[in-house]
This record gives C-alpha cells, sequence and structure tokens, in this order.
C-alpha cells in the first residue's frame, strides 16, 4: 500500500484504540503494584526484578521490530506501524526506533545493574509516593499518543478541505 491509499480516518481510530489498550495494561500494571506492596508485601528486589524482566522483554521486542520490521502484537499494532514506516519512509522509522530502543536499552541496563549490585532489599516501599514516577511515565505515554493521534486528526481536516477546493 502506498502513502495515497491509507485511510487516515481509520488509522485515526486504530490509534484511539491502541491508546485505550495501552491504558488498560498500565492500569494493569499499576494495580498488581499495589497489591504486591501493600496488600502482598513483596519485597522491593523481587517487584524491581519483575519489572526489569518486563523491560527487557520489551527491549527484545523492540529490538526484534526494528531488525524484521515485524511487530509481534495485534492487527491493530501491525497496520499503525505499517502506516508510520510508510508515512515517515523507513530510513526515518529506523532512526526514531533506534533512539527509542537506545533509551529504554540504557534504562534496562541501569536497573539491571540497580537490582544485582544494590542493596535494595532493606529500603522500604511506600506506594503512594513510590508511583509518582510511574505516575509520570503513563502521562507522558498518553500525551505523546494524543498528539500523534491530533496531528493525525489536523492531516485528515487540511485534506478534506483540500479536497473541498478541489471539488469546486
Amino acid at each position: 500500500m502506498g502513502e495515497g491509499n491509507w485511510d487516515l480516518q481509520e488509522m485515526k481510530r486504530l490509534k484511539k484504540k491502541l491508546l485505550i489498550q495501552n491504558n488498560l495494561g498500565m492500569l494493569v500494571v499499576f494495580a498488581l503494584l499495589w497489591f504486591f506492596v501493600e496488600v502482598a508485601t513483596v519485597s522491593a528486589p523481587i517487584i524491581l526484578g519483575v519489572l526489569c524482566a518486563i523491560l527487557w522483554l520489551i527491549v527484545v521486542n523492540l529490538l526484534f521490530t526494528l531488525l524484521t520490521g515485524k511487530v509481534i502484537g495485534t492487527r491493530a499494532m501491525q497496520r499503525v506501524q505499517t502506516f508510520e514506516i510508510e508515512r515517515r519512509g523507513k530510513k526515518q522509522w529506523k532512526i526514531k526506533a533506534s533512539i527509542g530502543l537506545l533509551l529504554l536499552l540504557v534504562i534496562a541496563i541501569g536497573l539491571t545493574v540497580m537490582v544485582v549490585v544494590s542493596d535494595i532489599g532493606s529500603v522500604p516501599l511506600d506506594f503512594p509516593n513510590d508511583s509518582f514516577a510511574f505516575i509520570g511515565a503513563w502521562l507522558g505515554m498518553n500525551l505523546g499518543q494524543i498528539r500523534q493521534i491530533r496531528k493525525l486528526g489536523k492531516e485528515i481536516s487540511q485534506g478534506s478541505k483540500g479536497k473541498n477546493e478541489i471539488e469546486l
């Protein structure tokens, strides 16, 4: 499919669907963190170790996507990915994906070193205060995705104005 063959309205709908899916996933992770810290009183090394493993899975997934161009995920994720690659161009998409991969790799390495080397077992977990970084990341993810959806909406409205002018 070429860039002109994409239904921008459909892509906007798919991006909104992915935003909802991402928010539900983050809500589940947040609820599980709350449960393990407040109810089950699991220790910090175990929680950070699990988060570290999840982060490494995300890094491997991004690396796989970057190397093969294939997405592991839902059809909506695959369609949006293909749309973004064709829209930006493969080279620009690879640059952006590489930067994201590099940032996550640095975070994953840092968290892994912290979990393995530091004595975090003696650190008490205070859930409401410790959750602010998670909430900030969640908010940042939402703002970025909403910005992309609005940008696509502006392109749709500009495209419809252009079509109306041509038809006149």
